[in-house]
């Protein structure tokens, strides 16, 4: 039975429409992300879902139940705010048990409960201690064990890493992951962060606009996205204008010509088209490399502009004749590599993908 549907649900603000029609059904057990920049609604509808606004117009059903009136206390959802909102007066195990004591759960239910949730986020021997002294991955911890203490249906999360520094940001994306998959508990969580979504997510729901731009498993999304909004947004990609003759074949910027994966069904050929290829699909070939015994398509010989080398990984700018393209390599697969090096950029047919150009949504 699907866990929570959200059908032509929006939210206006005056003239301004911040969701606009979604419809979307979210699997129990699941972690849903809602990704998208600033201003595109998705903290909005997080927020509707909540109960902390009411929808202009659709419906939102639980678990077969309409609640889209439903005030928010009454929807017995866990939720974590980007600020994490905990009672910098309590000690750790006093914030936990504060749901519990809302619902006047017994003093004794009260005490194993904590303590069952001090264990899951591996912070027993900080009972006692004041809020105030914790880092901030265990101030994150701890407004996770407050949300989950009563034994939600649902958690919401609200850009909650978005304060932690980069290195403990990821270290938390890992123990949020492991802890809702042992908890089984169904999770929506809002994030700006593509990165952030890829590592956590079940189920990725792009947003643009106040619209929902794709929904799908994060590796779909990125080696399938639907248009340039969505391929622009998850992950680094070479987008560039095409003109594709229906058979196969491309024509760059510059009239370079290639060939190219069949577009997606449903896409109009003869409309105005991307073309996407992954950075780390584009195979960079030096003069030093073997020559092949019979020559490869989609080679395009371009100069190097821009060495980005982080040590265990390389990122080359390529400037070829009208366009210029990025290339994910490594020290090893491209030994030597310089700028103003010539090289050729072999562009796989396979890897290189149609898209719609971006469009305004009204």
């Amino acid at each position: 039975m699907t866990h929570l549907t959200l059908q032509a649900v929006t939210k206006q603000f005056g003239a301004a429409r911040a969701v606009d029609s979604v419809d979307l059904t979210v699997p129990d057990g699941k972690l849903v992300c809602f990704l998208g920049p600033s201003g595109c609604g998705k903290t909005t509808l997080l927020r509707m879902i909540a109960g902390l606004e009411m929808p202009s117009a659709g419906s939102i059903t639980f678990a077969g139940n309409d609640i889209t009136r439903v005030p928010a206390n009454q929807r017995d959802f866990g939720m974590v705010f980007q600020s994490l909102a905990l009672f910098p007066h309590m000690t750790v195990a006093e914030n936990i048990a504060y749901p519990l004591k809302l619902r006047k759960t017994g003093k004794t239910e009260q005490t194993r409960r904590v303590a069952e949730l001090l264990d899951l986020i591996q912070l027993p021997h900080m009972a006692a201690r004041p809020v105030t002294q914790l880092s901030g991955g265990q101030r994150q911890r701890v407004a996770i064990a407050r949300a989950i203490a009563s034994s939600p249906k649902l958690l919401l999360l609200d850009e909650p890493l978005s304060a932690l520094d980069a290195k403990l940001r990821e270290a938390m994306q890992v123990e949020i992951r492991l802890l809702q998959q042992r908890l089984g508990i169904t999770t929506i969580m809002v994030t700006h962060d593509q990165r952030e979504a890829m590592t956590m997510a079940d189920l990725i729901v792009v947003m643009e606009k106040g619209r929902i731009a794709q929904v799908g498993k994060p590796l779909d999304i990125y080696r399938d996205p639907v248009s340039e909004f969505v391929a622009d947004f998850i992950g680094l990609g070479n987008i560039l204008p095409v003109t594709f003759d229906g058979r196969g074949g491309a024509s760059l910027p510059g009239g370079t010509q290639i060939t190219v994966a069949s577009p997606a069904r449903g896409l109009d050929a003869r409309g105005d088209l991307r073309l996407l290829i992954r950075p780390e699909d584009v195979h960079v070939r030096t003069a030093n490399d073997a020559v092949p015994q019979t020559p490869r398509a989609n080679c395009l010989p371009g100069t190097v502009t821009f060495i980005r080398d982080v040590g265990a990984s390389l990122e080359a700018t390529i400037d070829c004749a009208g366009f210029t393209l990025t290339a994910a390599t490594t020290p090893r697969e491209t030994p030597g590599l310089e700028l103003g090096m010539p090289v050729m950029a072999e562009l796989p047919a396979h890897a290189c993908k149609l898209i719609a150009a971006r469009t305004a949504v009204h």
